[in-house]
């Protein structure tokens, strides 16, 4: 997949972009970095209709190419080193967003592969107990 990332652009595009490739992963953006395999914290997260211009630290209009082999961890250290901006992935879990701080060595399709298998997961067991429920 290949983001374009310019000023214009806002942090929701992006984030969208990023879920129509990896629908049970998304990616989230924050005012301070955080470090390897460590969670960013809910109060410092960007408000998603903020522009790449206005929350940018480094000057960069490109195109960020993502691939499925890409590690989490590498991904969000990519976006800090190319555009000063803090990112962080999380993985759909069950019914919940999970940040991937302790996986950061798993792929973006390892990632995904682990959030559809939960949601899955969580789908059998609704059905299985619906069953269970009805005479």
């Amino acid at each position: 997949m290949i983001i374009e990332i310019h000023d214009n652009r806002t942090l929701d595009e992006i984030t969208k972009q990023f879920s129509e490739y990896y629908p049970f992963l998304k990616i989230v953006f924050y005012d301070e970095p955080h470090y390897w395999q460590e969670a960013s914290t809910f109060k410092h997260q960007l408000a998603p209709d903020k522009s790449i211009g206005e929350v940018r630290k480094k000057t960069a209009s490109t195109l960020m190419e993502l691939h499925p082999w890409n590690k989490t961890g590498s991904i969000e250290q990519e976006f800090r080193k190319q555009f000063g901006l803090n990112a962080q992935i999380f993985r759909k879990e069950c019914n919940i967003w999970l940040q991937t701080i302790g996986t950061d060595e798993l792929t973006l399709e390892e990632q995904n592969e682990k959030g559809r298998l939960s949601i899955q997961h969580l789908l059998d067991s609704i059905d299985t107990n619906s069953l269970n429920n009805h005479p």
